[in-house]
């Protein structure tokens, strides 16, 4: 009995981030009540203070436990690193754009970040989320020197510049289709926004891959599953 009850308690703790997820996406975290997030989980408010002191707790539980972007995608890859730091690049892109794009439940927490929230003292900030889930400087700046070790980009680009440009391509085209996802089909354009962007400073030319041929099979299932 006692293992069916710690069994339970952690069905409802997932059920009320999962709910609190759809629930901030859907009204903001300011607009959002734990009564809103206990009714879409089907349990009473009882339960969220059970779980969860209060609505900031709760908010830095959903981020805390989040894989880190990269991780979830990194598995989905077909190019190699070291074989090609500037196509491992472009594809790492890519599959991210495709991935936000397709799956439900990281579309909503890009919503969350990027639309939904008004950060306070309390909550994980802006910055330690990206750092989490989005953009990874180091990550990208070490892609970024193997790319100039290689030939692959010119010996006098700015690393660190580089690094806001492409931050600010993946964060813009992010957040402008949130606002208005009929606008364009990410999913599709993908891979030629990503070559546009790294057009400007490669110094070989990217072969366009299709979107059948950048799709991997975890972005193919996260696809049918949206």
């Amino acid at each position: 009995m006692a293992r069916k009850t710690k069994a339970d308690a952690l069905l409802t703790r997932r059920l009320l981030i999962e709910s609190a997820i759809e629930q901030f996406a859907l009204r903001g975290v300011s607009d959002t009540t734990l009564t809103d997030i206990a009714d879409a989980a089907g349990v009473t408010r009882g339960a969220v203070y059970w779980h969860f002191n209060n609505k900031n707790e709760l908010f830095n539980e959903i981020w805390r436990e989040q894989i880190p972007f990269r991780d979830i995608i990194e598995h989905s890859l077909i190019q190699c690193e070291k074989d090609n730091p500037l196509e491992y690049m472009r594809e790492l892109f890519v599959v991210s754009l495709i991935y936000i794009a397709v799956t439900p439940r990281m579309r909503a927490l890009m919503q969350i970040l990027y639309h939904k929230c008004e950060f306070n003292k309390d909550m994980m900030s802006e910055s330690e989320i990206r750092q989490r889930i989005g953009f990874r400087y180091d990550n990208v700046r070490h892609l970024l020197q193997a790319c100039i070790r290689n030939g692959s980009i010119s010996a006098d680009t700015n690393v660190e510049l580089m690094l806001m440009i492409l931050h600010s391509f993946f964060s813009g085209v992010v957040k402008n289709w949130l606002m208005d996802p009929e606008r364009f089909n990410l999913q599709q354009q993908a891979p030629l926004l990503v070559d546009n962007i790294l057009a400007t400073f490669a110094s070989s030319h990217l072969p366009l891959s299709s979107v059948g041929k950048i799709s991997s099979p975890v972005v193919m299932r996260a696809a049918r599953a949206g």
